[in-house]
């Protein structure tokens, strides 16, 4: 068994707090000083259904979940059955027979197992019932060799200010820390507490999109709720006295994106943030940031879908459409984070690069990226902003009028901001000249179409390094967007360990394409496959929209679940490279 890791589960059924379980959990172990990464999953129901929360944490980087479990709390029957297969020889089952009266035998589960009277426990120390949670906590900590005075603090900063509920769960996991220890459980694993790292903070990747985009410098935040991009509201709401910005929950998309554009116009840097669906609606304003040149950031944070689809889980699948959404053409960037790292440094990218350059800048994320919390490394930096693009003195030409959108070399002209002397132009949804007005003639539209687009080759000098690791000898190179890079790198740890070199590309930055760099990494490689969370292959397509290349193994999920390291071991395996 590695000693130098531990992968934990809790499950059982919806608002059972199973969530505030396993986020105690994740601190608790990150408190130790490891690594860790988490990710839960739950249906679509307020209450009922079947929610989980594993953590997976260790002494080196981790960098996703997986699927051979150290220790699983059940807490009912459909616990032990949904996840018999993500057990062996080595994991410990803590469950209560007492409350949901299982006869364990009869599941034939492998490794060994522990009857914890959770219930019960929790009660005779003056508990309520879900507090049988914090029993099956105590009883995890004794059981992968953690220190429950840890869990002590985590349980007393999360509840601080509510001394009783403190007390009760300390208590409750006391209770179950001291009846697996007299039971007989020897410790699996013996973590040894770290110093923790003082620059390191677990979050998850709406966490840091919001972080990053404060870091940004921004003003104005606007949504309406929709899963899995909703915490991003809620983070920015709850922290919006002490940063001094405006944070708005709009009535619905539609006057969440219109909203934000009328803060920029005001010369606010905005942000909205939606999922697919709600993104349909916003596609509109999409166009009229692009014709107006007025900056938005926009947060994507994909689900699966059609329509509704899968509210709760998580896929890639909306990558062609936001390169293409909204009629006609227009310059925008659309960034993909791979992990809550890039995402704190992209959404601050975003804001400053859809000023720099006038226009709309897509982060597009999804659940298994939104909703994960990541151990991340912030900078000390002290953030200056700097603007981009106002005219400081503006000045009407010979009509009387500012020229706001007046022909450039780069394609970008200086703004002008309602109430500033000189600047009056008109800003609106139609084709223009370069002081606003309407137009329809020939002469105007050819050239601001070309000024927009002027600024297209500048965009791409933006584009960094992308995500490049490499292997002596390696005879496959993977190649993924967005948060699959985190399953790929702990795949390719396993792979290594059984002396399969491979090489890995990750694209952060999808739009304009960073064809050249994709290009270089393919024609260099053996053998390549493509790894993304889609039925058609939608980074694989543009791959060859893009460089003329046609990649032939591709590894596709749409399940609505993330790829497990695992997996893609066993695709590896299963290729003839």
């Amino acid at each position: 068994m590695d000693r130098d890791s531990l992968n934990w589960k809790v499950a059982g059924y919806a608002g059972e707090g199973i969530m505030t379980t396993g986020l105690l959990f994740s601190k608790t172990a990150s408190r130790h000083g490891w690594y860790i990464f988490d990710y839960p999953e739950y249906p679509s129901l307020i209450r009922g259904g079947h929610n989980t929360y594993q953590v997976h944490a260790g002494k080196n980087h981790i960098h996703s979940q997986k699927i051979a479990l150290n220790l699983l709390v059940a807490l009912n029957r459909d616990a032990l059955e949904f996840h018999r297969d993500e057990l062996d020889e080595n994991s410990l089952i803590i469950y209560d027979q007492e409350d949901d009266n299982i006869d364990i035998e009869k599941y034939n589960l492998p490794g060994k197992s522990a009857n914890l009277p959770m219930i019960r426990l929790a009660s005779e120390v003056g508990g309520e019932r879900v507090m049988g949670n914090n029993v099956a906590l105590g009883a995890s900590i004794f059981a992968l060799g953690l220190d429950l005075g840890i869990l002590d603090q985590v349980i007393a900063d999360v509840f601080a200010g509510k001394k009783e509920i403190i007390n009760l769960n300390q208590k409750a996991a006391k209770a179950g820390y001291d009846y697996i220890q007299k039971s007989g459980v020897r410790p699996l694993i013996g973590v040894e507490p770290l110093k923790p790292t003082a620059d390191l903070a677990p979050m998850t990747g709406n966490e840091a999109i919001a972080l990053g985009a404060l870091a940004g410098g921004l003003q104005f935040y606007v949504a309406y709720p929709m899963t899995p991009s909703s915490s991003i509201l809620h983070f920015l709401a709850e922290t919006a006295r002490m940063t001094k910005i405006v944070v708005k929950h709009a009535e619905d998309e539609i006057s969440a994106a219109n909203m934000a554009l009328g803060a920029s116009f005001a010369g606010v840097r905005s942000m909205v943030a939606t999922s697919g669906g709600g993104f349909c609606y916003m596609v509109e304003a999409l166009g009229e940031s692009g014709v107006s040149e007025l900056p938005l950031v926009i947060v994507e944070s994909m689900r699966p879908g059609p329509a509704l689809g899968m509210p709760t889980w998580t896929a890639q699948s909306d990558l062609k459409f936001l390169i293409n959404a909204s009629h006609d053409e227009f310059p925008r960037f659309i960034f993909a984070p791979g992990d809550a790292q890039e995402a704190f440094e992209l959404s601050k990218k975003a804001l400053v690069l859809a000023e720099t350059y006038q226009v709309p800048v897509i982060l597009l994320s999804d659940k298994y990226l939104s909703e994960s919390r990541y151990s991340l490394k912030l900078p000390e930096t002290v953030f200056k902003n700097n603007r981009f693009g106002f005219e400081n003195n503006p000045k009407p030409d010979t009509n009387s009028f500012y020229p706001r959108y007046r022909l450039t070399e780069t394609g970008v002209s200086e703004r002008s901001v309602p109430g500033q002397s000189g600047g009056i132009h008109i800003t609106t949804s139609y084709e223009h000249d370069e002081y606003g007005f309407t137009a329809e003639d020939t002469n105007a539209r050819k050239s601001q179409v070309e000024k927009r687009f002027k600024k297209i080759e500048s965009m791409k000098q933006e584009i960094p390094s992308q995500f490049w690791e490499e292997e002596p000898q390696a005879k496959l190179t993977f190649i993924s967007f967005g948060s699959t890079k985190g399953p790929i790198r702990q795949a390719r740890e396993e792979l290594k360990r059984q002396r399969v070199a491979t090489n890995m590309l990750n694209l952060s930055w999808l739009w304009p394409f960073p064809k050249d760099q994709v290009k270089k990494s393919v024609e260099s490689s053996k053998s390549a496959v493509v790894v993304e969370g889609n039925y058609q292959g939608q980074l694989a397509s543009l791959i060859t929209q893009e460089t003329g290349i046609v990649v032939k193994n591709r590894l596709n999920r749409y399940d609505g679940r993330p790829f497990y390291p695992e997996e893609i071991v066993n695709y590896v395996k299963n290729l003839s490279i």
